[in-house]
C-alpha cells in the first residue's frame, strides 16, 4: 500500500474534538478505498467495512431504519461491536444506496462520537438521480492520483523523496539530473495507482497501457450504468473518449474535439463528467483586479484525471520515449499537479488571456493566493522568457506573484520565482520565501 498525503488530514480528522462523518471524494481507482483501510488498520483498534458494491451489504444496510437499527444490523449483521474512539465504521460505494447516503446526517447529529469514512464516485448521484448530500453534516476531502513526490515513495525512491523535500529555496538540487529522468519516468506512466504498483514490480510498459486502456474503458462503462437516454449516453462518452485527447489545451464546446457535436448538449456533458473528477474545466480570466472575475463563456482549457490515460489515448508513447514534451503534455502534467496539491478541493485554476484589441497575452494557469494574484507559465523547452508573464505583470504590478515552471530553473531572477517541474508541488512554500 503506497503512503498518500491525505493521510495526515485523516489523522487530523481522526484526533479532532469535532469529526463529522467525511466523504473521501475522488474518481474511480484512484485509492480510496486501499487509502481508507490503511488508515483504519494502523489508528483503529477495528474497521467496520460496509461495501455496498457487494449485494449481501446492500440487502443488509438499504432498508436501515436509523443509527440504532444501523448499530444493530452492524452487530448481528457483521459479528462487530462499535467501541467509540476506537472504530472506524467506513462506507464504500456508497453511491450505491440513497438511504445510506440520508443516514449520515442521523449519525453526524446523534453519535459525534463515531468516526465515519466514505468514498463512492457519486457518479449516480451526480448523474441525474435527485439525491440529497446532507449539506453541513458532512466534511469532505478529496484524493487524486499519485503526485510524483508519492510515486518516488511507491518506487522506493527514497533518497530522491528527501532531498526533494528538505531542499531550500533557490539551492542546488542534488541529484538533479536523476530527478529530471525520474520526472520523465512519471510523465510516461502517470499516477494511477494500479499502474505505479504494476510497473514497480513488473517494469512492463506493456501491462501499463493494458492496465490503462482497461481503466479508459471502465469509465466509458460507468457513466452508461447511470443514463436515461442514448442521446445522452453519446455526449458523455465523446467527452471520455476525447477529452485526453484535448487535455492541456483550450477548447470550444462547439464541435468539441473536432466532433460535429453543439455547444448546448456538450457544455452540459462535459460539466457532468467534471462533477465525477475525471477532468477540470479552467476557465478564461482577463483582469489581474482581485477579487476574479471569470468569464465562463470564453473557451476554457482541459486538464484531465491523469497524465497516463492522456498518452494512452493521444498514442504519445513514440514522442516520449524519444524524449519530446510538448506544451500541452506539460501543461497536463503541472496542471494536475496543481489540483492534487489543492487539498481543499474549493480553489480554483483558471488561464490569463488578455484582450486581443488590449495586446494578446496568455499565462498558463492563475488562482487567487493569500490575498495576490499568483500566474504560472509553464515552459517546457529551452526559451526561458516569457512575454505574456511580462505583459501579465505590467497590468498586476505588486498584486502579482509570477512563476515560471521548468526542467531545472531554480530560484528568483527579475522578480520571477523559477521551480523545476519536479519540485512543483512545493510551490506554497516556495512562494512564502
Amino acid at each position: 500500500m503506497f503512503k498518500r498525503k491525505l493521510e495526515s488530514q485523516l489523522i487530523e480528522w481522526k484526533n479532532s474534538d469535532v469529526h463529522k462523518p467525511l466523504i473521501v471524494r475522488g474518481a474511480r481507482q484512484v485509492g480510496k478505498t486501499s487509502l481508507i483501510r490503511n488508515f483504519g488498520t494502523k489508528n483503529f483498534s477495528n474497521v467496520v467495512e460496509i461495501n455496498l458494491e457487494k449485494e449481501t451489504h446492500k440487502q443488509m444496510f438499504n432498508s436501515v431504519m436509523s443509527v440504532e437499527d444501523l448499530e444493530k444490523r452492524i452487530n448481528l449483521g457483521l459479528n462487530q461491536t462499535i467501541s467509540a474512539g476506537k472504530t472506524l465504521i467506513f462506507i464504500d460505494e456508497i453511491q450505491e444506496s440513497q438511504r445510506m447516503l440520508e443516514l449520515l446526517r442521523f449519525m453526524a447529529e446523534e453519535r459525534q462520537s463515531w468516526h465515519v469514512l466514505v468514498a463512492g464516485s457519486l457518479l449516480e448521484v451526480k448523474l441525474g438521480k435527485d439525491w440529497k448530500i446532507p449539506v453541513g453534516r458532512v466534511g469532505y476531502k478529496y484524493l487524486y492520483p499519485l503526485t510524483f513526490f508519492e510515486y518516488l515513495e511507491a518506487m522506493g525512491k527514497t533518497n530522491l523523496l528527501n532531498e526533494l523535500n528538505n531542499v531550500s529555496f533557490g539551492k542546488t538540487v542534488g541529484g538533479s539530473l536523476f530527478l529530471e529522468d525520474e520526472f520523465r519516468q512519471y510523465i510516461l506512466l502517470g499516477g494511477m495507482p494500479e499502474v505505479i504498483a504494476n510497473f514497480s514490480k513488473y517494469k512492463d510498459y506493456g501491462k501499463v497501457r493494458e492496465i490503462l486502456a482497461r481503466i479508459q474503458t471502465t469509465y466509458g462503462e460507468d457513466v452508461g450504468k447511470y443514463l436515461k437516454s442514448d442521446e445522452e449516453r453519446k455526449y458523455l462518452e465523446a467527452v471520455i473518449e476525447d477529452g485526453p485527447r484535448i487535455a492541456g489545451s483550450i477548447f470550444n464546446y462547439q464541435n468539441f474535439a473536432g466532433s460535429t457535436y453543439k455547444s448546448r448538449e456538450m457544455s452540459d456533458a462535459v460539466r457532468k463528467i467534471e462533477r465525477t473528477m475525471l477532468c477540470t474545466q479552467l476557465p478564461a480570466i482577463n483582469s489581474t483586479v482581485l477579487p476574479i472575475v471569470y468569464k465562463y463563456k470564453r473557451p476554457k482549457k482541459m486538464i484531465w484525471l491523469d497524465v497516463g490515460i492522456v498518452n494512452l489515448v493521444n498514442n504519445a508513447y513514440p514522442e516520449l520515449i524519444k524524449g519530446l514534451y510538448g506544451g500541452r503534455l506539460m501543461e497536463q502534467i503541472i496542471g494536475q499537479t496543481l489540483i492534487a496539491t489543492m487539498f481543499d478541493g474549493l480553489s480554483k485554476l483558471s488561464y490569463y488571456a488578455k484582450d486581443k484589441d488590449k495586446g494578446s497575452a496568455e499565462v498558463d494557469f492563475c488562482f487567487p493566493w493569500r490575498g495576490r494574484l499568483v500566474g504560472i507559465e509553464v515552459k517546457s523547452g529551452n526559451t526561458f522568457k516569457s512575454r505574456s508573464l511580462t505583459k501579465m505583470r505590467e497590468e498586476a504590478k505588486e498584486n502579482l506573484i509570477p512563476v515560471m515552471m521548468t526542467w531545472n530553473k531554480f530560484g528568483i531572477k527579475n522578480g520571477v520565482y523559477n521551480i523545476p517541474f519536479y519540485l512543483a508541488e512545493r510551490w506554497e512554500e516556495f512562494l512564502t520565501v
